[in-house]
């Protein structure tokens, strides 16, 4: 597993943590937190949430875009629902983008777990794979929000068509950032085979197809 910059002993060449590539050390006491004051990334509003991402250091950043990403496309997309008056899919998309927003916090707090973790002499096995299932879990949600998305674009009012492809395209990108960053932080926790990272490009793939489809 790779260890911080800030980890590495004499004459060795600093290696940097999954993902975070900017990231620095945090005193031993400092607590990552979603943003600041512990609020929830769904309860800023877009100007702070940018403010937020710019910032420097741990904290929110690619996995956490990429579900904020997704939450978006699902708001999108239950617009279009919503005019079609697909109930099943407005329900659906609602605990989908819901679910979204949570990943978004679940990747600040399992970065700051492994930033915890690998200050132990052991390492960290169970906060390592978190960094990884987290975005393999937004690739699932964005795949599913492409999904519905691209047949709200087909099936839906032709006048919010813009808006379906556009929550597709939007969910396909999420999708592929976030199988990205399965593979990088495999590829860091020191793992050279997984066969997630060929089911998340996969999938990824998939909702890519699904939104192509639509221009």
């Amino acid at each position: 597993m790779r260890r911080h910059a800030d980890d590495a002993g004499p004459g060795q060449e600093p290696r940097r943590p999954p993902h975070r590539r900017e990231a620095r050390r945090h005193d031993r006491g400092a607590v990552l937190t979603t943003a600041p004051g512990g609020r929830p990334l769904g309860e800023l509003g877009v100007a702070r949430l940018g403010e937020v991402l710019a910032a420097r250091g741990p904290g929110p950043a690619a996995g956490s875009t990429a579900a904020v990403t997704v939450s978006l496309a699902a708001g999108l997309a239950t617009k279009v629902a919503k005019a079609a008056a697909d109930r099943e899919a407005v329900e659906e998309l609602d605990r989908l983008r819901a679910k979204a927003l949570s990943l978004a916090d679940d990747d600040v707090e399992a970065f700051a777990g492994f930033l915890e973790e690998r200050r132990k002499p052991a390492g960290g096995p169970a906060a390592a794979e978190a960094i990884v299932q987290v975005p393999a879990d937004v690739v699932t949600v964005a795949v599913r929000v492409a999904e519905l998305a691209a047949l709200l674009a087909e099936e839906g009012p032709d006048a919010l068509t813009g808006d379906a492809v556009t929550a597709a395209f939007l969910a396909a990108a999420a999708a592929e950032s976030a199988a990205m960053l399965v593979g990088t932080n495999i590829a860091d926790a020191g793992e050279l085979a997984d066969p997630r990272v060929e089911h998340v490009e996969e999938r990824a793939g998939h909702a890519r197809t699904l939104a192509e489809r639509l221009v």
